[in-house]
């Protein structure tokens, strides 16, 4: 009897507990950021620049997130870490821009921390190829596209990375044909 007494206690006492604990918050809205780092191909020295937009979802529609906060990291190629390399806000139509000099090839990654309760994190990225010598240097893409020795005009070194195919006989210099 006591022992019934005691369990119907107890059960009374935690279902107290958990109706005084508030519902966990809602996740947030949705939030879209987006980075796109031009020109793509850039020679070493010269500017680069970073834009995007932050935007989130609310009744079905995306609405511009305006004076936000965004973290812009580069991750450079090779074995270096990922930098910190500034803070930027968002305008009143949710954009924003960062401009620089570009001293090597990597990844830049623009990230929104998000709001407790309200708005989600995000982030997004591009990479940018900085060359010293020439278009060559970096891989074919649709903003750097495919070279041969015509455009190219010399004899230059490709080492390992032909890129663009330049070298026939794949001793590392291309377009021997110049020489």
């Amino acid at each position: 009897m006591i022992r019934r007494i005691i369990v119907a206690l107890v059960s009374v006492l935690a279902l107290a507990l958990t109706a005084s604990v508030p519902a966990q918050a809602a996740t947030g809205y949705t939030t879209n950021i987006t980075a796109q780092a031009k020109p793509h191909t850039v020679a070493k020295g010269k500017a680069v620049t970073l834009k995007g937009t932050l935007k989130y979802k609310r009744d079905g529609k995306w609405r511009a997130l305006s004076g936000r906060e965004l973290i812009v990291r580069f991750d450079p190629a090779g074995p270096a870490a990922s930098k910190k390399i500034a803070k930027v806000k968002t305008t009143r139509t949710g954009a924003y821009s960062f401009k620089t000099t570009a001293t090597r090839s990597g990844t830049w990654t623009v990230s929104f921390g998000g709001k407790k309760g309200s708005l989600r994190a995000d982030s997004a990225r591009d990479s940018a190829c900085v060359y010293t010598a020439g278009r060559w240097q970096c891989p074919v893409t649709p903003s750097n596209p495919d070279l041969d020795c015509p455009d190219v005009g010399k004899t230059v070194w490709v080492g390992t990375k032909d890129y663009h195919r330049l070298d026939a006989d794949n001793d590392g210099w291309g377009c021997d044909s110049y020489s």
